[in-house]
């Protein structure tokens, strides 16, 4: 074979079916660790950073070498083996026809798996990861794992002859730009056919959370925050969701204002409780809440708040009226 000058090429927008733009691959399909096959460094261990890119055929492509990518690389390929290897069956273009029935080395066939099927399916790879850009090249994406197998891009790279023993091309990728989203494709086993959920329940399993959640342990994913305790029926809130009261200009002559005696129907604090026995006991039942007269009626800006726990907090009727809390 003849060794001629690398082709470069763009590719026009494709689809990401397989492989990865960010981890190489260090074994072959037999699970042997990848070496390099000739040169001055053959046998030594390699890596290679591998990738499906999925292009639509166009009305009347019978062939991939009819395609616009197609054509350069049936090109490369005839001058760099003028022997005629090209013609062999077993020549390794890196083309796959994604309509196509019959099983790869592993068994997959091309029409069953997603994104191929209407598709001339290349496969690109290198050494080194490609360098990936936004979709007109003018920023580099650096982050790990931004693009995602499923997602459309555009391919920037070049067509040789492999001067291996196998006879074929290499497809190399260069740069990589984002042209757009689809929808993500998942590689490796479908747990949906792992067989989960199968089989018996197992004695003392509940489909639901058994006891309460101790103190400090970590929330279920997903669940529902605990509901706060409710309010005793009659309470007054607490004062910290009151406004506070406004100061009332003195009158003049006015005594000096006596100590605040508590109105008689409003709940006092209640008693911290005593310390609890060394013996656990049963505690009392609480004595029922004292109710608490509805008094007039509050507008909805009280928020809720009675007449009388507006009064406690140093509010006349005058000043609730005033402003607007009370009707």
């Amino acid at each position: 074979m003849t060794t001629p000058q690398a082709e470069t090429f763009t590719t026009p927008t494709g689809r990401l079916v397989w492989g990865s733009l960010y981890k190489p691959r260090t074994t072959d399909f037999d699970g042997n660790p990848l070496t390099i096959k000739s040169g001055p460094d053959a046998g030594k261990a390699t890596q290679r950073y591998e990738f499906g890119l999925a292009i639509a055929k166009a009305p009347g492509e019978t062939h991939w070498a009819y395609s616009e990518l197609g054509k350069k690389i049936w090109a490369v390929g005839h001058a760099a083996f003028p022997g005629g290897q090209a013609q062999r069956p077993d020549f390794s273009w890196k083309v796959v026809d994604g309509d196509s029935k019959i099983p790869n080395k592993k068994g997959g066939i091309p029409c069953e798996k997603e994104g191929f099927p209407g598709h001339w399916v290349f496969t690109f790879s290198s050494t080194f990861a490609p360098r990936v850009y936004n979709a007109n090249g003018t920023q580099q994406i650096v982050e790990e794992g931004a693009v995602k197998i499923g997602w459309f891009v555009q391919v920037a790279g070049s067509v040789q002859g492999n001067t291996g023993a196998s006879p074929g091309v290499y497809l190399n990728h260069a740069m990589v730009a984002l042209q757009g989203y689809g929808p993500e494709i998942y590689q490796g086993p479908d747990p949906s056919q792992a067989g989960f959920g199968a089989g018996p329940a197992p004695a003392g399993m509940s489909a639901t959370p058994v006891g309460g959640m101790p103190t400090g342990a970590p929330a279920v994913p997903g669940a529902p925050a605990a509901p706060a305790n409710p309010p005793i029926p009659g309470a007054p809130a607490p004062a910290a969701t009151l406004p506070p009261a406004p100061n009332a200009p003195p009158i003049p002559g006015a005594p000096a204002p006596t100590a605040v005696v508590p109105h008689p129907t409003i709940l006092q604090p209640p008693v911290a409780p005593p310390a609890a026995p060394a013996a656990p006991a049963a505690p009392p039942a609480p004595p029922a809440a004292p109710v608490v007269p509805a008094g007039p009626q509050m507008t909805a800006k009280a928020g809720g708040q009675s007449y009388a726990a507006f009064i406690a907090q140093g509010w006349t009727e005058a000043q609730m009226r005033e402003h607007g809390y009370l009707i």
